[in-house]
């Protein structure tokens, strides 16, 4: 018994360190990929996915251990997949910040040679500039009783676009594919779970969280915690 107690506490130990180690290898992929870091760390990932692996293979009769291994291996699968895509778009020049920046720069050079940048002095169109002679315009013909009602009529609005269709946060994205995944494998029920809810319920706590701590940052990561998976805040003072 006593043996079997020591197992688990230095599983539980080498479980809470890789968690804390592969926040950190992300949190350095997110600054390389925002232009932040200028060298890709490779050997960090390497190194914590050689960790995550032996840990997915440790044996444990621990219920709640099996839970949060699983779960940091799922997280993992999904900052890797992540990390490899950006890599990949990075390199073709095809990653969202890089097309961002490209649209930017040819705007610029746009409206430099149009001269319609800021400070450009546009003119409504049909109001006359400053000086110049007024055109007289013909009056339309009177439109018939059912042409001009539907003339009046204001036009439909534009249906509102749902949050899911919108671009996802990549980061959002795997916390929530790690959340669910912890979710199945402690057998809860995830059917009304969307990722549009989490993602307002996370959005909603960072400035609250940043607030109350006076922190610089907010990480979310998930646990297991009596069976259940929850996720939790870590703000970064």
């Amino acid at each position: 018994m006593a043996r079997a107690k020591r197992e688990k506490e230095q599983l539980s130990l080498e479980l809470k360190d890789a968690e804390e180690e592969l926040e950190r290898v992300k949190a350095r992929y997110d600054q390389y990929f925002i232009g932040f870091e200028r060298r890709e760390p490779k050997r960090e990932g390497v190194e914590i996915r050689r960790r995550v692996m032996i840990l997915k293979e440790a044996f444990t009769r621990n219920a709640a251990l099996k839970f949060r291994i699983q779960a940091l291996h799922a997280r993992y699968l999904s900052y890797e997949r992540l990390w490899v895509r950006s890599a990949r778009e990075k390199e073709e020049g095809t990653y969202r910040r890089d097309i961002f920046k490209a649209r930017l720069r040819a705007k610029d050079a746009k409206d430099a040679r149009e001269g319609t940048g800021p400070g450009a002095e546009d003119t409504p169109t049909g109001v006359p500039r400053p000086g110049a002679t007024p055109v007289a315009t013909p009056a339309p013909a009177a439109a018939p009783p059912a042409a001009a009602a539907r003339a009046a009529a204001p036009a439909p609005s534009p249906a509102p676009v749902a949050p899911s269709q919108e671009k996802q946060d990549p980061k959002l994205r795997a916390l929530y594919d790690s959340y669910i995944a912890a979710k199945k494998q402690c057998g809860e029920d995830v059917s009304r779970l969307s990722y549009d809810a989490v993602a307002k319920s996370v959005s909603k706590q960072v400035p609250e969280l940043m607030a109350r701590y006076k922190a610089k940052s907010v990480d979310f990561r998930v646990e297991v915690k009596d069976g259940r998976a929850v996720l939790k805040a870590i703000p970064k003072v």
